[in-house]
């Protein structure tokens, strides 16, 4: 099994490109309701087309976090990181990335989307395919946004650890695919943009409706009670005019209730509170025959003590029937004593008037009424709504899930996420509340649709911009492909006859004629730049060799130099690696050289370090040992296959051998004496592959031989154990 290994460049590009994608999706783009387009996966899908599967997981991972914070689940990581995989192994695969989210989606994603959205989320049934097909579009935009920014990028394009083509493409694929990803694009944006307007202007409708609605059944409402009030206010004042018996009170009772049917029922009680005329007269009997006397009423209470007229709260009737009604009172007086009320006269305000109301409402439009009390109490609600009357009214506000300039609300489920009901709200100036209110689906149905047919028109749009593009593209390059192939064949005969047909495009023609021209050229200077080509090969030739050796070799000494011993250590250390053998670096210092160039002169300083290249040639002799001049009077050993137990005696041998060596001036007229200073390391070839750390303690043990008098050999010797 293949080992998987990162590229530390690749890794900390991904994860930079998660950490921003993150951030990114904390603010996802609302489109309607609950759809919202995220674009930090863009970032994900750019990293999948440069470094591949496993990159594009772990930036779909960091991305997919924000997304799970929001949304509150888990499925993000899941399909996303999917979605990474399957794109960084189509990259692998030389497929483009737009291709292969199309496949992605059409064949994976959006069944698994579906599944998984059935089964984890809470969300009606027929709203799943909406989703499902929101999150493909969304993946089509964030995908072309990514191949785009990877094209038009210069840092991204020419990422330099990029996955590269196994195969070159051809220019007509490329301009397919450019073409098509443009088309894609736009016509995505430009879907999405009408959609948008579309579902705008259909809220902006509703919300007008509905205020338009509100407005008309508040003020109808309202005159309806104030009309109401009023009649109750005027045959008060009548009756306190035109006071008498209860037999002459009774008929005058029964027209004015004739004249306003408004009101289910009215009365007139005495001082106290006994009920001497009512319409229905009906209703007086059933009083008699119960001994009814009404001084519990806040209707009698309020009107007859604080001589005020009063409209009462919504309440159940008692006595006189149980509908829910709303008493309006106000009290009678004596003509000759206005100080003191003899009674007062009461109607029951008939609430069933807004059931006509609601049945002329809804003939036109899909929209149903509540109203309340003050107490917030259900006074009248449609009947298809299924609430009680005189509950209360229970809802919940949305507030948040579904985006929308919509006031949304809940009645059946007040705790649901997903809203039912759009709606309006006024109150009236008794302190009623009436609410307007129509379901939310038909809305989110439109946008349904809208978008399922935009996906599809999409799809097919696709497939068509993919064939028009891919006959442009044919039309442009088969001419340069022609040129391509033949141009190469053509003899010096068939120079002067033409390839193109006239179809072919003006640049392209242009082109052609320049090359013909620019071969005519070339074949003639063919043979003169060949015979030149072959003297100048011989002469560099013969001065590569002599440049090669003034590289490598120390004009004075003729030694290899220091750069030439850096370049040789690598190959050494391979060669001991292969074979597990420890290598020696020593460096060599004369002792005292000043003195020498002080005494004898820089000349005699020269020949004594010829003489000691000698001796250092003559005593490592081995074709494998490498004696290098490190600069001035210092030299570098680099000694593989050295032998830990005896490396320090052979360094020792050299160093004797060179105290005992006279050393003549160029004249042969003097001599004088040299010591040597020597720090060294042995160790493995494993020990590390960069001289520079050899050389380091080589130095050090050098500097420890200079101070503890010089002519001195100390090495290190590090064990393979230890190391290891």
């Amino acid at each position: 099994m293949k080992k998987l290994s990162l590229n530390p460049q690749n890794l900390m590009f991904s994860i930079l490109m998660g950490v921003i994608a993150l951030i990114i999706n904390f603010y996802p783009i609302p489109f309607f309701a609950n759809v919202q387009f995220i674009l930090g996966n863009t970032l994900t899908i750019v990293v999948a087309i440069l470094c591949g599967p496993w990159y594009a997981l772990v930036t779909s991972l960091l991305a997919s976090t924000s997304l799970m914070l929001t949304w509150d689940s888990y499925h993000v990581f899941f399909i996303f990181g999917l979605e990474a995989l399957f794109l960084g192994f189509c990259r692998r695969k030389d497929i483009y990335a737009l291709y292969g989210n199309i496949i992605f989606w059409l064949v994976i994603g959006m069944p698994i989307f579906y599944l998984m959205a059935k089964l984890f989320f809470d969300m009606p049934t027929e709203h799943l395919p909406f989703v499902t097909i929101k999150q493909a579009i969304n993946s089509l935009i964030y995908t072309s946004i990514a191949s785009i920014l990877v094209l038009m990028v210069p840092k991204l394009w020419m990422f330099e650890t990029k996955i590269k083509d196994k195969q070159r493409r051809s220019l007509s694929k490329q301009m397919t695919y450019f073409v098509t990803l443009m088309i894609t694009l736009s016509l995505l944006f430009s879907t999405l943009y009408f959609n948008y307007i579309s579902l705008d202007k259909q809220q902006n409708l509703i919300v007008k409706n509905q205020q338009e609605s509100v407005f008309h059944l508040s003020n109808a409402g309202e005159q309806y009670i104030d009309n109401h009030q009023k009649v109750i206010e005027n045959a008060a004042r009548y009756f306190s005019i035109a006071s008498g018996s209860p037999q002459e009170i009774q008929p005058l009772l029964s027209n004015l209730h004739q004249n306003y049917p408004g009101f289910i029922s009215m009365l007139i009680t005495d001082n106290q509170a006994r009920i001497i005329a009512a319409s229905p007269t009906i209703r007086l009997n059933d009083a008699k025959n119960n001994n009814v006397i009404v001084n519990d009423r806040d209707y009698f209470i309020e009107s007859f003590y604080n001589q005020r007229v009063f409209v009462s709260s919504v309440f159940l009737g008692r006595g006189f029937g149980n509908d829910a009604i709303v008493a309006i009172s106000a009290p009678y007086y004596d003509k000759q004593n206005t100080a003191q009320p003899l009674g007062i006269i009461e109607g029951s305000l008939d609430l069933k008037y807004f059931s006509a109301i609601d049945y002329d409402f809804n003939q036109q439009k899909n929209q149903s009424i509540i109203l309340t009390d003050e107490t917030n109490n259900i006074i009248y609600a449609s009947e298809k709504l299924n609430l009680n009357v005189m509950s209360p009214f229970k809802y919940g506000i949305h507030n948040g899930l579904y985006l929308t300039q919509l006031p949304l609300m809940n009645i059946t489920e007040t705790e649901s996420r997903i809203p039912e009901y759009i709606y309006a709200q006024k109150q009236l100036k008794n302190g009623w509340n009436i609410y307007i209110i129509e379901p939310f689906s038909p809305l989110l149905q439109l946008a349904e649709k809208q978008m399922q047919a935009s996906f599809f028109m999409l799809l097919g749009a696709l497939f068509i911009s993919f064939f028009i593009s891919n006959r442009i593209s044919q039309l442009l390059t088969i001419p340069l492909e022609m040129v391509a192939n033949q141009f190469g064949q053509l003899s010096q005969h068939d120079l002067n006859n033409q390839v193109l047909d006239e179809s072919s495009p003006k640049e392209v023609y242009s082109l052609y004629q320049r090359l013909l021209i620019s071969k005519q050229q070339l074949i003639t200077q063919q043979l003169e730049l060949e015979e030149t080509v072959v003297n100048r090969t011989k002469e560099l030739e013969k001065a590569n060799q002599k440049l090669k050796e003034l590289v490598d070799k120390d004009p004075l000494t003729q030694l290899f130099n220091r750069r030439f011993a850096e370049h040789k250590f690598q190959e050494v250390r391979e060669f001991c690696l292969r074979s597990e053998q420890a290598i020696t670096v020593a460096i060599l210092d004369l002792d005292f050289f000043k003195a020498v160039n002080d005494s004898y002169g820089h000349l005699a300083g020269d020949e004594c370090l010829r003489q000691v290249s000698a001796q250092l040639s003559q005593h490592f002799k081995r074709d494998i040992d490498i004696i290098a001049r490190y600069g001035g009077e210092e030299f570098i050993l680099i000694l593989p296959m050295s032998n830990a137990l005896n490396i320090e005696n052979h360094l020792n041998e050299f160093k004797i051998k060179l105290s005992q060596m006279p050393i003549n001036t160029p004249d042969r007229t003097e001599a004088f004496d040299i010591t040597v200073s020597i720090g060294a390391i042995t160790a493995n070839a494993n020990f590390d592959a960069r001289l520079d750390k050899w050389i380091k303690i080589a130095d050090d043990n050098l500097y420890q031989a200079k101070a503890q008098g010089r002519n001195r050999t100390i090495v290190t010797i590090i064990n393979p154990e230890v190391e290891s």
